[in-house]
């Protein structure tokens, strides 16, 4: 090998071994957290009552953004259980359908100490945002069955941790700790690059991937070796930051349709989790307007339309799950023609 040559190769390995010693940089020392997790662990069982208590304590724990994360992130994993309460309930018309007694809010999380995927992912979110960490609850898909998914079926987070995106699955973190026992098995799903939890997670729609090259999902339900290609072959095409700083400056309701939107763009089979978001831009504009003593009329008639579509999504779906939220996208119809008749009244008493 020549001089030049040599100079030449012991530059491109200096730059790969800086490169591979940033990622390593970047990457959590989870042997910071000892501490931390022993803090947790000691945690006073009354302080669970009360979430705004628990989660100063939480808080207090860790001096960084990083070690409140571990915080809350282990006090999550550790004290509630992962349950899916399905109940029987009757209607006439059905005879019977099975329904769900799920809750997915911080509070009643709390409360019952138990949930699944979306109840985890809420409360993380709830701690992470009350001490001023940008974080949020993010559905998608993750099995890859090598067709085209009709709906998401799981929740995970994101965070922004000094200035970079990273993930966490806590329910599947959950499920590991359950099954070994070994608490260092959680951390494969604690603070994930979008690199790495894209081989597994694939939002409901791009921007949540945090990726300037979002992977389809045809190339997911591919394997990892097409996902990996993908990543690699395709030329950068997608500004995440400003499709979440637009995202953002929406009010609830227009989050809601242009994730519908966005929904039936990236995989149109979806009709369940876009009926999903109609049902709730219904239901903030019933809860807004119920609260206010002039109804907007032209507000209540788009939600009666979106409320509509919803249903026929569900109808169109036909499972158990899509024949429970038609119920109970019926009732929310029924409140909103009942509101669209008492103002349309109020209206011609007054003209």
């Amino acid at each position: 090998m020549g001089v030049n040559m040599y100079i030449k190769f012991s530059i491109v390995i200096f730059f790969i071994l800086a490169f591979f010693n940033t990622i390593n940089a970047q990457e959590p020392n989870f042997s910071q957290y000892g501490e931390i997790d022993r803090q947790v662990k000691k945690t006073p069982d009354s302080l669970s009552n009360n979430i705004m208590r628990l989660h100063h304590y939480l808080d207090s724990i860790g001096n960084d953004d990083q070690k409140k994360i571990r915080a809350f992130y282990m006090w999550i994993i550790t004290n509630i259980k992962y349950k899916d309460q399905v109940e029987l309930m009757f209607d006439k018309n059905m005879l019977f359908y099975m329904g769900s007694n799920n809750c997915s809010s911080p509070v009643c999380v709390l409360k019952k100490k138990k949930a699944v995927c979306e109840g985890f992912s809420k409360l993380f979110q709830f701690f992470c945002q009350q001490s001023g960490i940008e974080a949020y609850s993010i559905g998608g898909y993750i099995s890859k069955k090598g067709v085209l998914q009709d709906r998401a079926t799981h929740s995970w987070n994101v965070v922004k941790i000094n200035n970079e995106w990273r993930f966490f699955d806590l329910t599947w973190a959950y499920a590991i700790l359950e099954y070994t026992g070994i608490k260092r098995t959680t951390n494969e799903f604690y603070m994930v690059s979008p690199y790495e939890f894209i081989l597994s997670h694939l939002p409901l729609v791009p921007m949540w991937q945090f990726l300037d090259t979002p992977v389809p999902i045809s190339v997911f339900n591919r394997g990892d070796e097409q996902i990996n290609k993908y990543l690699t072959e395709t030329q950068p095409y997608y500004n995440y930051q400003d499709s979440l700083k637009n995202y953002n400056q929406l009010y609830p309701v227009e989050r809601s349709i242009k994730t519908a939107h966005d929904i039936y763009l990236t995989n149109p089979s979806n009709k369940f989790n876009r009926a999903i978001e109609y049902f709730r831009y219904a239901r903030i504009v019933l809860n807004s307007q119920s609260s206010l003593e002039i109804k907007d009329l032209e507000e209540l008639i788009k939600a009666r339309y979106r409320i509509k579509i919803a249903m026929v999504l569900f109808r169109e779906t036909q499972d158990v799950s899509s024949q429970l939220m038609f119920l109970q996208a019926q009732d929310v119809l029924l409140l909103l023609e009942n509101w669209i008749q008492v103002t349309r009244s109020k209206d011609k008493m007054k003209s």
